[in-house]
C-alpha cells in the first residue's frame, strides 16, 4: 500500500494545487473555463495523436489486453444505461452516465511507471486510442439522444460524434499507426511539446474545476454515478482481464484503469452538449474526492504477487 500510495501523491498534489488555485482566487472562474476548454481542444488532442499514432499495437500480448479493456468499458456502459430507467430526465441522465463511463487516462499515465514499471507506462499508454475513441463515441452519441437538444437523425449523431477533437485525434493516430507512419518530422514533435503540457494541465483543471454544491442537491445521480465509476467498473475490468486470460501484471494494469475518477472533460462535453453540466460537475468532483480513497485500495488488492 505504501509504494501505491507514494506513486500516486505527486498525481493528488496536482489535483490539490488546482483547487488551492481556484480557491485563493489566483485565477478567476472565467479563465480557469478558458483554460479548460483550450486543454480540450489543443494540448490533449495533440497528446492522444502523438501517444496514438507512436503506440506499438503490434507488440505480444497487446491485442488481448487492448480487447480485454474494450470489453470491460462496454460492460460499463452497458450497466450505465440501465440508469436510465431510475433516470428520466434526460441532461440529467447523460452527466450520470458520463460519470459512470469517462476515465481519467491522466490519473493512471502519470502513475504508471512507478505503479506497474515500463510494461505499465507503455501499455496504459497504448490503451488511450481506442478507449478515448471508443468512450467519446458512446458518450457524445447518448448526449445527442438524451441531451437539452436531442438530435433524432443518426446523420445528425454522427456529425457530432465526428466533430469531436478527442475523437479525431485518436483516429487519425490509430490511421498513421495503422500506415506505419509513427512520427512526421518537425510536425510530431511540435504535437509532443505541446501534448507535453496535457497531463499537468488536465490534473490542475480537475482540481480547480472541483465543485460540491451539487453533492446536496444531486445526491442520488452522483452516488449512482460514482457507485459504477469506482465500484463496479473495476471489477468488471477484472472480468473482462480473466476472460481473456492475461497475466497478473496486465490484469493489474486493467484494474487500475478501471479504477480512475471521471475525466474533467466530461463537464466541457455536458456544456458543449446540452447535459447537466452542475450535476457532471459534482459526479467529477465527487469520483476525484473518494478516488484518493479508492484508487489505493484498489490497486493495492490487484497488484500482481
Amino acid at each position: 500500500m505504501t509504494y501505491v500510495l507514494s506513486a500516486l501523491a505527486p498525481v493528488f498534489l496536482l489535483i490539490v494545487i488546482g483547487w488551492a488555485a481556484r480557491a485563493s482566487r489566483l485565477l478567476s472562474d472565467e479563465t480557469f473555463a478558458g483554460v479548460n476548454r483550450f486543454g480540450y481542444f489543443v494540448p490533449y488532442p495533440a497528446f492522444l495523436f502523438t501517444t496514438v499514432a507512436g503506440a506499438d499495437l503490434y507488440e505480444t500480448g497487446a491485442g488481448l489486453f487492448l480487447a480485454a479493456c474494450v470489453t470491460g468499458f462496454l460492460a460499463v456502459a452497458a450497466l450505465a444505461l440501465t440508469l436510465r430507467l431510475v433516470f428520466k430526465n434526460g441532461p440529467t441522465f447523460t452527466s450520470v452516465f458520463q460519470g459512470a463511463l469517462r476515465w481519467n487516462g491522466f490519473v493512471v499515465l502519470a502513475a504508471a511507471e512507478p505503479l506497474y514499471g515500463p510494461r505499465g507506462d507503455e501499455l496504459v499508454a497504448l490503451a488511450f486510442g481506442p478507449l478515448v475513441l471508443m468512450v467519446n463515441i458512446i458518450c457524445v452519441a447518448v448526449l445527442a439522444r438524451w441531451g437539452a437538444t436531442p438530435l433524432a437523425s443518426k446523420r445528425a449523431i454522427a456529425a457530432q460524434v465526428f466533430a469531436n477533437p478527442l475523437i479525431i485525434a485518436c483516429a487519425i493516430g490509430l490511421v498513421f499507426n495503422a500506415a506505419r507512419i509513427h512520427s512526421i518530422p518537425v510536425v510530431s514533435d511540435g504535437l509532443r511539446l505541446i501534448g507535453q503540457s496535457a497531463m499537468p494541465l488536465a490534473l490542475i483543471c480537475v482540481g480547480a474545476g472541483l465543485d460540491f454544491g451539487p453533492l446536496r442537491r444531486g445526491w442520488a445521480c452522483v452516488a449512482a454515478s460514482s457507485a459504477v465509476k469506482l465500484l463496479a467498473a473495476p471489477l468488471m475490468m477484472f472480468g473482462a482481464a480473466r476472460l481473456y486470460g492475461l497475466d497478473p501484471l496486465t490484469t493489474a494494469i486493467c484494474i487500475g484503469i478501471g479504477s480512475t475518477s471521471t475525466a474533467a472533460a466530461s463537464y466541457t462535453l455536458a456544456r458543449e452538449m446540452g447535459g447537466d453540466a452542475r450535476v457532471m460537475a459534482g459526479i467529477v468532483s465527487a469520483t476525484t474526492l473518494l478516488s484518493f480513497l479508492t484508487m489505493p485500495l484498489v490497486i493495492s488488492l490487484s497488484a500482481p504477487p
